[in-house]
């Protein structure tokens, strides 16, 4: 598993960031008869007949404000690639998760099985384009045949759907992680902080959730100019938390105007050798430019050099 998906892993484990994700982004009206106190995380570990653990899996429950005992498990599946056979997948999921439930009798007072609703957080560039039912991969070959193809429907939300103006408009803190997720500029980094330290507050049952969002901040989103995930305190208040992102925003703020010089030289240096090697030899040939292009800043130093005394193309290069 990669860092993204453990520190989102670690984000997900806070019930008020599971409540948040259901607000904000199922939008149905039954989610106003959930009861949110009830949200609990449950064992997800169950083996397959493989013996094959899925001890990763991230499943809740929680009841309706009538008190019925109608369970909702969550599944949350964190996918950063498209799969086509996504839907079966997640039935197989499903399935394992079942059998779970019917082996530690977890099932309701009228012997059904409670409702499991599989989520999919994808993040990825590509456009989701799969079939969000299992029953669409299974060619239709008859009507009256129809009544055999299995049906299961899986919950995505693609973060790449929801444009920045859409959520900086949203007062919900999973709205502020897709925020922070889809932007480089210093400047909206910023504002998403802000957003996150007014969201958070100061109650001290949100120590574990500011702690997750430093960790995911830190080690993943901006990594390399902050800390490690174990130098970060397991007690994290929200003024120590603000200053710890502020410090973090204005270090990845130098590393982009670095990188930004240094494309800026490297650019510069590959106009020169360009420029020389036309004066000095002709047209360049598309081979010849691309080489160019791919070029590193020490390279292309030395190729310049070269140029000032070869008397053939390919002494430039060494070939």
């Amino acid at each position: 598993m990669g860092l993204h998906d453990r520190s989102y892993r670690l984000l997900f484990a806070e019930p008020r960031l599971v409540e948040e994700l259901i607000h904000g982004f199922f939008g149905e009206k039954w989610v106003e008869r959930l009861d949110f106190k009830t949200l609990e995380r449950v064992n997800a570990s169950y083996v397959a007949e493989s013996l094959k653990a899925r001890e990763d899996d991230m499943v809740w429950k929680l009841r309706f404000h009538d008190g019925r005992p109608v369970y909702i498990y969550l599944l949350l599946e964190f996918q950063s690639t498209v799969d086509r056979f996504m839907g079966v997948r997640m039935m197989g999921y499903e399935a394992l998760f079942y059998q779970n439930l019917i082996k530690e009798g977890k099932v309701t007072e009228d012997g059904m099985l409670p409702l499991v609703i599989p989520v999919i957080l994808y993040n990825g560039e590509e456009d989701w384009w799969p079939a969000l039912d299992v029953a669409d991969l299974i060619e239709a070959v008859d009507p009256e045949a129809d009544q055999f193809r299995p049906r299961l429907k899986y919950r995505l939300i693609d973060e790449a759907s929801y444009p920045l103006a859409d959520l900086a408009g949203r007062q919900n803190l999973v709205a502020v992680l897709f925020w922070l997720e889809k932007t480089s500029d210093p400047s909206d980094l910023r504002r998403g902080i802000a957003r996150l330290v007014e969201r958070l507050g100061d109650d001290p049952a949100s120590n574990g959730l500011r702690r997750a969002f430093a960790v995911w901040l830190n080690v993943v989103r901006l990594p390399g100019t902050g800390l490690t995930e174990e130098e970060i305190p397991e007690i994290l208040g929200l003024e120590d938390f603000k200053n710890m992102m502020e410090r973090q925003v204005e270090r990845w703020s130098r590393v982009l105007l670095d990188q930004g010089r240094q494309e800026g030289l490297r650019e510069g240096e590959e106009r020169l050798v360009l420029r020389l090697l036309e004066e000095k030899f002709g047209a360049l040939d598309a081979q010849t430019r691309e080489k160019i292009r791919a070029a590193d800043a020490d390279l292309l130093l030395d190729w310049g050099t070269r140029a000032l005394k070869a008397s053939r193309l390919r002494d430039v290069f060494g070939d």
